[in-house]
């Protein structure tokens, strides 16, 4: 029996998360979940109780060096043929600002860590895992948010590091995705635009809970005049890793409904 390729999902148990792993069981892929909410792993697990032995979770934070290592060492052992490596995880902060001068330097690196550092972490991680095998995907998630946004704060808190990381990411996908040509990984990233999750969601919940008009002004971006879904996400992460898009690397693909 010819074991499953694996994908490692990292932030995988939030909205575009939850969307991605059920998409991937879907395609016939064991997926490693990584996420440092333990009760949301386990919401998680129980959602697909069908897939047991093609779904594990793991609690970590991917900021943290050590514990990253260990959870993709421990994707490694639990599901041998790692292909992809699908990294989610991220955020704005906790810190809701607008303007330099309201940043300290601590808040500023935790979203730094939290969107660049985290990411290279991760994949520094998997590669050892995909060069063996000489194939492999990484799927990296920047923002519509890399181009800058004009107006007031919306469903983005810490909006100047996180624009300034996801920023960042495109220049280390592009960079990365030349380093590992040669080894038959492919290197993207997503930019997304507003993706609304379910109820309980983060983004769903800091969008629900903007004044009517904020709501309006933000859809009027979209001609189409609606945010998109997890699931829409999960389609594209999907398509990124399969065989059919062997030739596409180093692209920063935006999934945002013509927004930009």
């Amino acid at each position: 029996m010819v074991e499953a390729k694996a994908a490692i999902v990292t932030g995988g148990a939030g909205g575009i998360g939850k969307s991605t792993v059920r998409r991937l069981l879907d395609s016939g892929l064991s997926v490693f979940v990584v996420d440092a909410n333990q009760a949301s792993l386990d919401a998680l697990r129980s959602e697909f109780p069908g897939a047991a032995d093609r779904l594990e979770v793991w609690c970590a934070d991917v900021t943290d060096e050590r514990q990253t290592i260990d959870a993709v060492r421990r994707a490694g052992q639990r599901f041998p043929a790692i292909y992809a490596l699908v990294h989610i995880a991220g955020g704005a902060g906790p810190k809701r600002a607008r303007d330099i001068e309201e940043f300290e330097l601590r808040e500023w690196t935790h979203v730094i860590d939290l969107n660049l550092t985290s990411a290279f972490l991760a994949a520094r991680a998997a590669v050892p895992l995909m060069r063996p095998q000489r194939r492999g995907r990484i799927v990296l998630f920047s923002s519509i948010i890399a181009d800058g946004e004009k107006g007031p704060l919306t469903t983005v808190t810490g909006r100047l590091p996180y624009a300034t990381a996801k920023a960042a990411l495109l220049g280390f996908t592009s960079q990365l995705a030349k380093d590992l040509a040669e080894w038959g990984i492919t290197v993207n990233a997503l930019m997304p635009g507003l993706i609304l999750g379910e109820q309980g969601t983060r983004i769903r919940d800091r969008f629900d809970r903007l004044e009517p008009e904020q709501r309006a002004a933000m859809l009027a971006g979209y001609p189409g005049g609606k945010p998109g879904s997890g699931d829409d996400v999960a389609a594209v992460v999907d398509f990124l890793l399969s065989d059919s898009a062997g030739f596409i690397s180093g692209v920063a693909l935006p999934v945002d409904g013509a927004f930009r």
